[in-house]
């Protein structure tokens, strides 16, 4: 630890030193502005991670790692700079009170300096500092960081004047944040970018509407590649429009069909039939995406999509009826191609009533499948690599996690977010890519919380219904485009020839004999499969048991080492 905060930290005291201003970002990789005065940068490695925190304010600065994004639980320090000298204190968030002093001291200040605007300091600490419960981990997914800041010096660490409004929060990712925050090489000269938007579109005066809308590309003159995905969400639309997926159609589409909003999900353009392979998504919170530099979506070919769907789910809480909305996708272009060309397709579960979490539960699982015998038959004998995704449920999600998992041998998870935040669902890099192929199953769990929830939540479209999806970007493109799964309850032979939810609804899963019962009979239930591609599969509706996991996964304890 020593010897790395030395390295460390003589490197970015050299950086300070040379600095004309108060603002440098030149060694670090990833910046956040917190607020109009606020503003973060930080590097990591696989063990520690750097805080650059430059506050406009000649007072105190704090900080912190929250589970929730509230003072409590949270791993919080306060700092300052008065005659030249750094004052810095790790301490924890115990109630809306003043942070309490920890006693293991886990934040260490490389630097600090104020000048007549603006107060810098420069932090360190472990990922895993193993001082729980003071201090929380930084995992890999969402982070929710709180932060404050005052016009006044404490007068002694006892006596830290209140912050007032100047404070806030926001989820980030941290040890995976977005590619837009990457150092990137000179875009490409020749970028061609086509906007798919939805067409000026007034949006119904009804809590959840989706709304669908059918785009041509523009000719192209042979083959390009689609390099990075924008979203263009209209100002004042931000909580508005909840997420965007646009399908490719395996047919043409009639003119009259194009650049016309429709009911995606009632009074259906049967038309439309087709476009339902996944080829883009982004959803709310997320920015724009940018493909690694040997990877591209093919268009321009005789075997790629023309048409397209573009799905957008608008999440009207308060049923106003003067949105017009002109939100939408922008996809950029380039015929310098890649070695490589991308697919994305879509895992979890199957979106319907099917998917029951009752209430009551803190931690209810919902566990779904892409099975082995799906992979196995669209790949053959060849592979994918798996590069990127996004992890997508709905208001009671609390975390999701995507796992991996050849012949019956579980692998490090592919991705997952244990601190998922409904409004911030960020298409993601995986920190390595990772190889998918025959004899391989895709788990993604998702875990609820619906201690809140009177009544059973279940599956659906609406923001208060719930999903659980994976969104997996990967190369080289196959035809698998969704691979999910649905629960196919055992029935107790007392409730013989009743539908599942006519059971559900009259029990009181206010008992936790109830509760446990109801996981029991899903882990002794079957599963039904769903196998969809571009070409025929036999895969497909079959009912089989629960993949088997025979050895799981078990992470390695940082702080035993076990």
């Amino acid at each position: 630890m020593a010897l790395l905060l030395m390295a460390v930290g003589i490197c970015l005291l050299q950086t300070v030193a040379s600095m004309n201003g108060p603002i440098a970002t030149d060694k670090f990789s990833y910046h956040e502005q917190l607020d109009p005065n606020y503003n973060m940068w930080w590097n990591f490695n696989s063990t520690h991670i750097v805080f650059k925190l430059q506050v406009k304010t000649t007072g105190y600065v704090g900080f912190g790692i929250s589970l929730h994004g509230d003072m409590f639980p949270a791993d919080i320090i306060i700092g300052w700079v008065k005659d030249g000298h750094v004052h810095m204190q790790d301490r924890h968030g115990t109630g809306h009170v003043m942070p309490v002093v920890d006693s293991h001291q886990d934040w260490t200040v490389i630097s600090g300096s104020e000048d007549h605007q603006h107060t810098t300091i420069i932090v360190i600490r472990k990922l895993n500092t193993c001082d729980q419960p003071d201090d929380l981990p930084i995992t890999e997914g969402t982070t929710r960081v709180i932060f404050s800041y005052n016009s006044y010096d404490p007068v002694s660490d006892d006596h830290i004047p209140y912050h007032g409004m100047s404070r806030g929060g926001k989820s980030i990712m941290l040890l995976d944040p977005p590619a837009t925050e990457l150092v990137h090489d000179i875009l490409p000269s020749d970028l061609i970018t086509i906007d798919f938007l939805n067409n000026n579109y007034s949006v119904p005066s009804a809590p959840t509407m989706y709304s669908c809308i059918a785009h041509k590309l523009p000719v192209l003159t042979g083959k390009h590649h689609l390099i990075r995905v924008e979203p263009i969400i209209q100002k004042g639309h931000e909580h508005l429009v909840h997420h965007i997926v646009v399908y490719a159609c395996t047919h043409s589409l009639h003119d009259s069909n194009l650049n016309k909003n429709v009911n995606c999900y009632h009074h259906y353009n049967p038309e439309l039939n087709g476009c339902w392979f996944v080829f883009v998504a982004w959803a709310i919170g997320g920015t724009a995406f940018d493909y690694p530099a040997h990877v591209g979506h093919s268009l321009g070919t005789s075997e790629d999509p023309v048409y397209f769907r573009m799905e957008t789910h608008f999440d009207n809480v308060n049923m106003r009826s003067d949105f017009v909305d002109n939100s939408g996708l922008r996809l950029v272009l380039t015929k310098q191609l890649r070695q490589h060309d991308a697919g994305m397709m879509q895992i979890g579960a199957v979106v319907d009533r099917n998917q029951i979490i009752p209430p009551h539960y803190d931690n209810f699982l919902s566990r779904n499948y892409c099975h082995e015998n799906c992979i196995a038959e669209v790949l053959g004998d060849e592979e994918i690599n798996i590069f990127s995704g996004f992890l997508h449920s709905h208001l009671i999600g609390k975390a999701i996690t995507a796992r991996l998992v050849t012949n019956g041998v579980e692998q490090e998870p592919l991705l997952q977010d244990l601190h998922y935040d409904f409004n911030y669902q960020e298409q993601r890099a995986l920190n390595r890519e990772r190889v998918v192929k025959k004899g391989d199953t895709i788990i993604v769990d998702c875990v609820y919380d619906s201690t809140k929830r009177p009544n059973i939540t279940y599956g659906g479209l609406d923001s208060t219904d719930e999903m659980c999806l994976a969104f997996m970007l990967y190369y080289p493109r196959k035809p698998l485009s969704t691979c999910s799964s649905r629960i196919e309850y055992k029935i107790p032979s007392q409730f013989a020839g009743q539908n599942v939810k006519n059971i559900v609804d009259h029990l009181d899963f206010s008992k936790k004999n109830i509760r446990d019962g109801f996981v029991d009979d899903i882990e002794q239930s079957n599963i039904r499969n769903y196998c969809h591609a571009t070409v025929q599969t036999t895969f497909n509706y079959i009912i089989t048991p629960h993949p088997k996991i025979t050895t799981p996964y078990v992470p390695v304890d940082v702080c035993t080492g076990q």
